[in-house]
C-alpha cells in the first residue's frame, strides 16, 4: 500500500525511520536494495528500491498487525540535461525483498495508468467535473464497469471507444455486449 496524505502519521513515522537507517547505514536491520534502469520516450529513469524490515515497535503496528517491511523507491529521471528526484513509501507484509517488491510497484502502476488512460478516451474521465462526492464516486464505478463489459466482448475487434459508440447507435450490440458480461 502507498503512503500519501491518506496515511499522514504512519508516512510520517515511515519517512523517519528510513532516515535513520540510512544514518546508521542499516546495521542491525533485514535490508535489501534492487537498482534498475529503463530508458524510452526521451528519458531515462533510474529506480532504487529499498526494503526494509520493519520493528515490533514502529508506530502504527497496532493498526497494521501483518505489517513486516518499509519499501522506498527513489526515482532519478533525466530527461535531456534536466535531473529530477522522487521518493515514494509503501508498507507490506511481505518480506524485505526489493526486487519482487520494486516489480509489484510497477505491475500496479502500470495497472493503474492503463485503466485510466483507457477511462479517459473512452469516457473523457478527465473533462468530468462532478461536484458531489457520491455522484462522482457512483459515475466512476459505473464506467469501469462499462470498460469492463466493453473489453469483455470479443467478436467486435473495435476498439473500446468505438464499441461504446456502436453500442449507442445499435440496440442490438447493446445487447450482445450484456450477454457476453461474465460477473
Amino acid at each position: 500500500m502507498g503512503l500519501k496524505g491518506n496515511q499522514p502519521t504512519l508516512e510520517a513515522a515511515a519517512a523517519a525511520y528510513f532516515e535513520t537507517c540510512l544514518e546508521t547505514d542499516f546495521v542491525g536491520v533485514a535490508h535489501e536494495v534492487h537498482e534498475s534502469t529503463e530508458t524510452g520516450h526521451g528519458r531515462t529513469e533510474t529506480r532504487i528500491v529499498h526494503a526494509v524490515e520493519l520493528p515490533a515497535d514502529f508506530p502504527g503496528r497496532a493498526d497494521w498487525p501483518a505489517l513486516r517491511t518499509l519499501v522506498v523507491v527513489a526515482s532519478r529521471r533525466m530527461v535531456h540535461d534536466e535531473e529530477s528526484w522522487e521518493s515514494r513509501h509503501y508498507i507490506t507484509d511481505h518480506g524485505p525483498r526489493a526486487k519482487f517488491l520494486g516489480s509489484a510497484v510497477r505491475r500496479h502502476w502500470g495497472i493503474e495508468n492503463g485503466q485510466h488512460w483507457l477511462l479517459d478516451v473512452t469516457f473523457g474521465e478527465d473533462t468530468r467535473r462532478q461536484q458531489d462526492r457520491n455522484g462522482a464516486a457512483n459515475l466512476a464505478a459505473v464506467r469501469r464497469m462499462a470498460l469492463s463489459l466493453l473489453r469483455q466482448e470479443k467478436t467486435n475487434t473495435r476498439g473500446v471507444k468505438n464499441k461504446r459508440l456502436k453500442c449507442a447507435l445499435d440496440p442490438a450490440d447493446l445487447l450482445k455486449v450484456l450477454a457476453t458480461a461474465k460477473f
